[in-house]
């Protein structure tokens, strides 16, 4: 690992970026040990946020620990992208379910102003697209979600900046997604909204992962 250097607040947290950045360009590959001093060496950070960062993965099935034998990267493959995918869909669905029965027009309002905007983003523009479909996915899941709702949503959307490199689908499709799931709310069909973002990120995940076994990250 060359060394390098972290510049966010959250070291622990930039940890975990950098390991699923190592996985996602096939750098790590699923049964991989990862040494926590190397980490670190190559982060230029102390064994402490190593340590968080590696039970925040483990947390969240990306890492697994064997008592006296170290830690593992866990399979990263098809089946469990696709999982990670499925289940981001669901809880978002229900975030944009219950968005649709409330309807606050605040939230509306806020929603199309940043699809317009998306709408008039140029389809090279791959960093911004990224941002502005963050921006919308958060503001659906604060004013639609629950706290504990909310907390699952940021804990299951952690891959989501890696992932995003890999999703090839044209931008037109991207905003038709969303835009279907803002008409379903403005609509009140909890339903609809939901059953649009389920779809949407089964798309999503189906996408990354033709990418990836295209680069022969993962298998086919």
């Amino acid at each position: 690992m060359a060394e390098r250097r972290l510049v966010r607040t959250k070291t622990s947290a930039a940890v975990v970026d950098y390991v699923l950045e190592q996985l996602f360009t096939g750098q790590l590959r699923s049964g991989d040990r990862i040494d926590h001093d190397q980490l670190g060496e190559a982060l230029g950070v102390s064994r402490l946020p190593v340590r968080e960062a590696l039970v925040m993965l483990e947390r969240d099935g990306i890492v697994t620990t064997q008592y006296h034998r170290g830690v593992f990267v866990e399979p990263f493959d098809a089946e469990s992208i696709l999982d990670d995918f499925e289940i981001l869909g669901l809880l978002s669905g229900v975030a944009v379910r219950r968005l649709a029965e409330e309807r606050d027009p605040e939230t509306v309002a806020t929603l199309q102003g940043l699809l317009d905007e998306l709408r008039a983003t140029r389809s090279a523009d791959k960093g911004r697209i990224y941002e502005l479909v963050s921006q919308i996915m958060v503001t659906e899941h604060r004013a639609g979600g629950s706290r504990r709702l909310r907390a699952q949503l940021r804990s299951q959307a952690g891959f989501l900046p890696h992932a995003f490199t890999f999703i090839q689908r044209s931008h037109a499709a991207t905003v038709k997604a969303h835009t279907q799931v803002l008409e379903a709310v403005r609509a009140g069909d909890g339903d609809a909204a939901a059953r649009h973002r389920l779809e949407d990120l089964r798309d999503a995940g189906r996408s990354v992962v033709r990418e990836l076994r295209r680069r022969d990250v993962i298998g086919r």
